[in-house]
């Protein structure tokens, strides 16, 4: 019998095996004894072997139904929000958006817990305080309105038993189904903003492209710590694109910048087109600046000191972050309120100089070389340019009259192009806010060039105590 004979047969043996296999199932599904494979191993419920500040933010583990896995701290709290220095400093940024003409909206993510509590194993879906952390959370929502801050209402979210998932099964993202799920809802709210019917309108379309697969950032932690493995989940990719206007009938925008910006995490990332979502919803278009490992602060602080913000503001930001952030943290606020104002671009440099870098520490400023000023630091910032504009982390000792001292590091993210430029308050809390500047001390950067300089600059914020103008302190 020939070659191709053979061939034939035996695709006609496994057609008719098949089709008999078909008309058996149809009859009667198999049934199997499924056993979970891939359990975690005991060094994973343990919080010490999380050494990396990456894996920190995994502590601990917990195996969960149908192949889920769970944070035992980040998405099984209950307590959320901030506290009253985290507050201020919202309701500080709030309030110089404001005075930009920006309204600004928070996108306080809901925890995987609170979401997808039916997935957790029984013990600890029984040891999750799930209406505790549903009052808080909603609390929370609440005192950020009382700010003045636009807040959607993402509790409808909560326990929710959707057949497509929210977030994935073993990673901290939403999937493409909550990211739009979480754009409805975050639409309604900006629709109220006023002004918002100003902002021109664009018809889009949402359209599947195709399938995403996740490793997951949690199965990818068991595994350094168990060596278990666990399959690649696939879910339906989008894209959204403003519609075909060639036949005349959708609703035209103009051509201008965006009015509505996305600031926020690796959740508003391309893979997940959440800022599509919001396209379609709101109906125009949405300037996403936001980049994966930004992580809380590092797409507004880069967006903020842009020429597209300070040149023309958006009417609305939309800042998406999920609880994990801390929002008390003083380095990252004064950076952004810094940011905000454009540093000491436009303002009177009261002490100003450019510096070529030795290896080791080097003076920049001195208060007092020429004559003492008052420069107290709750009205006052510093501007740093540096000519090597890879430069992304930077260690700083300010120092000040009465011989105290900080010691500053600041580090921006590998995952963006940044310009070498760093702008940040002087301290303004209880036992800081009064003393006198008194010199800024820089170690050069590691890796930099033997020839970088930096320019630095000492000015008056432009708001608020800023406002008085500094003066020779022996005439106070």
């Amino acid at each position: 019998m020939s070659v191709s004979k053979l061939k034939t047969l035996a695709l006609a043996v496994t057609c008719a095996a098949y089709g008999g296999l078909l008309q058996a199932q149809e009859q009667q599904a198999p049934q199997y004894q499924v056993e979970d494979c891939c359990s975690l191993c005991p060094a994973a419920h343990d919080a010490s072997n999380y050494t990396t500040n990456y894996m920190k933010n995994f502590v601990t583990l917990r195996d969960a139904r149908e192949g889920w896995l769970f944070r035992s701290v980040e998405d099984l709290r209950t307590e959320f929000g901030t506290n009253d220095t985290g507050y201020r400093y919202l309701k500080e940024l709030r309030d110089g958006l404001k005075q930009r003409g920006v309204e600004l909206v928070v996108v306080y993510q809901p925890t995987r817990g609170l979401v997808n509590r039916e997935k957790l194993a029984p013990e600890d879906y029984q040891r999750f305080d799930y209406d505790k952390a549903l009052r808080n959370y909603r609390q929370t929502l609440a005192r950020f309105e009382q700010l003045g801050i636009w807040v959607p209402d993402l509790s409808p979210l909560t326990d929710e038993k959707d057949a497509k998932e929210f977030y994935f099964r073993r990673d901290q993202h939403w999937t493409p189904y909550g990211a739009e799920r979480t754009a409805r809802l975050v639409a309604e709210t900006v629709k109220r903003i006023p002004g918002f019917a100003d902002i021109p309108q664009k018809e889009f379309v949402t359209q599947r492209i195709g399938l995403m697969g996740k490793t997951g950032t949690m199965q990818n932690v068991a595994s350094q710590l168990c060596g278990t493995g666990y399959a690649v989940q696939y879910v339906d990719q989008f894209l959204t694109e403003p519609k075909d206007t060639s036949g005349g009938d959708a609703l035209f925008g103009d051509e201008s910048t965006p009015k509505v910006t996305l600031v926020g995490t690796s959740h508003s990332g391309k893979n997940y087109n959440f800022s599509g979502f919001l396209e379609q919803n709101l109906g125009t278009d949405v300037l996403n600046v936001a980049f994966p490992g930004g992580g809380l602060e590092g797409s507004m602080l880069e967006y903020l000191a842009s020429d597209s913000f300070q040149n023309d503001p958006p009417k609305v930001i939309i800042w998406e972050f999920s609880p994990l952030y801390d929002l008390a943290s003083d380095k990252i606020h004064r950076q952004m309120m810094a940011a905000l104002s454009n540093g000491c671009s436009g303002q009177t440099e009261l002490l100003s100089k450019e510096t070529r870098l030795r290896p080791g520490n080097n003076e920049i400023l001195v208060n007092g070389q020429n004559k003492l000023l008052t420069l107290p630091g709750n009205r006052h910032q510093l501007d740093l340019r540096f000519s090597d504009t890879s430069i992304k982390r930077i260690d700083a000792t300010i120092w000040y009259l009465n011989g105290q001292r900080e010691q500053l590091k600041l580090e921006k993210t590998n995952t963006v192009d940044t310009d070498g430029r760093f702008t940040f308050e002087l301290r303004d809390e209880p036992g800081w806010g009064n003393e006198n500047f008194f010199a800024l001390e820089i170690q050069k950067p590691e890796d930099s060039a033997d020839d970088v300089k930096v320019q630095a600059s000492l000015c008056q914020r432009p708001s608020g105590n800023g406002q008085q103008v500094a003066h020779n302190a022996t005439e106070s």
